[in-house]
């Protein structure tokens, strides 16, 4: 079986009997069931596996995550092991850098020892060990700003300050969290930096002058210019540009941004109403 060992040296393993032990029923669980599975039914075996031997653990356990010391969201854990272990679960064809660092991410939020990333999605099941010193083990955030293009000319020292803000929050929080986390995070940095950042929770839809109703938008607008969609999608299609233009035509602005945290690195997409 592919097991990636990122940690102590073999004789210095952390846990290394309940990690032993842990292993033994991953590797039965894939022995038994097919990959392909949806990620519950490896869930639910492991949780039997683990009881039959009387190895406490937690399905789902809640963890509280901040940024600035404030709490921005909640975070679930597939499987916390005698609080000590994370297991994190996947079912892909491949483990990816981006499967990595959100585990790395989750061992930053849980402050737990040590976190293993399980893939059934192949023909073998996977096992990568991380240790929680390896999460924290990283350079300070640096920023080295890029040219602008036409779109964010319009305030080029605002736009370059949102620019690294942004970036910032996703390097401080990592992949793997849902929208609002990276919202109030965002909103949080802002703020921080004495930047008016106001949240808008809805918009009201009308037609000919009647009344539809409000809708969810979920939008910052900073210092009344700028207006930022902060959330967390695999791919951000060409519906997102629409939208921002018309939300941007609603509050009468310029400029918008879509900053996508999903992935390993932040991807921000500026849209411009001329």
């Amino acid at each position: 079986m592919d097991d990636r060992i990122i940690d102590k040296p073999v004789d210095q393993l952390l846990h290394a009997d309940l990690t032993y032990k842990i292993r033994g029923i991953l590797f039965d669980v894939g022995n038994h069931l097919w990959p392909g599975l949806p990620e519950a039914d490896y869930q639910q075996a492991i949780s039997i596996g683990l009881g039959k031997q009387n190895i406490p653990h937690t399905l789902e356990k809640q963890f509280q995550v901040n940024y600035c010391d404030v709490e921005v969201g909640r975070y679930y854990c597939d499987i916390i092991v005698d609080d000590k272990v994370i297991l994190e679960l996947k079912v892909q064809p491949n483990l990816t850098p981006l499967h990595r660092a959100q585990i790395l991410s989750y061992l930053r939020v849980t402050g737990l020892e040590l976190g293993l990333l399980v893939n059934f999605g192949g023909a073998k099941v996977e096992v990568e060990r991380y240790a929680y010193f390896y999460a924290q083990r990283r350079a300070d955030f640096a920023w080295h700003p890029q040219p602008h293009t036409d779109s964010v000319n319009l305030y080029p020292q605002l736009t370059g300050d949102l620019y690294r803000y942004l970036h910032q929050v996703h390097y401080e929080l990592g992949p793997g969290f849902l929208h609002h986390i990276y919202r109030r995070a965002t909103q949080i940095k802002l703020n921080q930096q004495h930047l008016q950042c106001d949240f808008i929770r809805d918009i009201p839809i009308s037609y000919a002058g009647e009344y539809l109703g409000k809708r969810p938008c979920r939008l910052l607008l900073v210092e009344d210019k700028v207006v930022i969609a902060a959330f967390a999608v695999r791919e951000m299609d060409g519906g997102f540009d629409s939208k921002m233009r018309g939300y941007l035509r609603h509050f009468d602005k310029k400029l918008g941004l879509l900053a996508n945290f999903h992935g390993k690195r932040l991807v921000i997409r500026p849209i411009r109403i001329l």
